[in-house]
């Protein structure tokens, strides 16, 4: 009689064991497929990102850095290669996204923004005071300067545009501000000595003069003795 009760508790035990394991498999492919979707989602992003810049902005990746894309896209088919996801191959494309493409973007994105928008700036220094409203000024340069991280490229701080969107719309207002403008070589250069505070009385020909009183800039301008 003790020998069937312990046999019976014996199986018993053995079928809420079977029950625990089945559960924690359960788990464990319920988190496998919660990760494989947000990595999925964080390369995605990426790709997107990526295709938008290269719309907008001429944006393009070195070969390296596609060679990486690639090896990613190859470790993410291999993480379901079998229909389930493969705990050692999320492993391997996670570690691909994060500690190999991700900084190589936002390495090569910050290298790209300063040269592309260095000389958009520089416009921006030279003529922005010369602009009637010094609110747009600044908010041109807001826009610009906010490109500068590539994992923030797809946050709206407007609430409408990216911040890709906004960069891009910046340095094309930049370059309608100085068309707008019609500057001809020597006012552009005046005014770049005037912004660089190198401008001397000789620099200040007639056809500088004649700029001011068009434009209506009179009081844009001050003269200081240097000391």
């Amino acid at each position: 009689m003790l020998l069937d009760e312990i046999g019976k508790s014996i199986k018993k035990m053995k079928q809420l064991d079977a029950i625990e394991n089945a559960a924690q498999d359960a788990e464990k492919k319920a988190k496998n497929d919660s990760d494989f979707k947000d990595i999925v989602e964080d390369f995605s992003l990426s790709m997107r990102k990526l295709s938008e810049a290269t719309e907008k902005l001429d944006y393009t990746i070195t070969t390296d850095t596609a060679a990486l894309l690639v090896e990613c896209i190859e470790k993410l088919d291999a993480v379901i290669d079998s229909g389930i996801v493969d705990s050692e191959a999320l492993f391997s494309a996670r570690q691909q996204i994060n500690k190999k493409v991700n900084p190589a973007l936002t390495k090569e994105w910050k290298t790209y923004h300063q040269k592309k928008t260095s000389e958009s700036i520089s416009k921006l220094n030279t003529i922005g005071n010369l602009a009637s409203d010094p609110a747009e000024i600044a908010k041109i340069r807001s826009d610009i300067s906010n490109g500068s991280e590539w994992t923030g490229l797809s946050l709206s701080d407007d609430g409408t545009a990216t911040r890709l969107d906004l960069m891009a719309n910046g340095i094309e207002a930049v370059d309608k501000l100085e068309e707008s403008l019609n500057l001809s070589d020597e006012i552009r250069n005046f005014i770049v000595l005037v912004t660089t505070k190198k401008a001397k009385i000789s620099d200040i020909s007639d056809n500088v003069i004649q700029w001011i009183k068009e434009e209506n800039l009179e009081d844009k301008f001050v003269i200081n003795f240097r000391n």
